[in-house]
């Protein structure tokens, strides 16, 4: 019975985590302002240079992934019980 189970619990707490992760992160630095007219110093803009602009950080990635494993899981556990439950007769 607890293996039957256990998939299911894996992959719930798999979401879990992954979502803590991704709300736990933190934000990265960001170069936010108003751009639609030529900047007085000669820096240049953050939607030019890829290395000033970080929307998603390392720890939102890992988040995302490990939602995604423990979705995967879940999606494996449900059609193996659907697979099953058609081979009864």
């Amino acid at each position: 019975m607890i293996r039957r189970h256990a998939w299911t619990a894996l992959g719930v707490a798999l979401i879990l985590l992954g979502v803590g992760l991704y709300v736990a992160a933190r934000p990265g630095p960001g170069d936010y302002g108003w751009f639609a007219y030529t900047p007085l110093d000669n820096r240049t803009p953050a939607f030019e240079s890829a290395g000033e602009l970080v929307l998603l950080t390392r720890g939102h990635v890992v988040g995302a992934a490990v939602t995604v494993v423990g979705l995967l899981v879940l999606t494996a556990v449900l059609a193996y019980r659907s697979g099953r439950r058609g081979t009864r007769s």
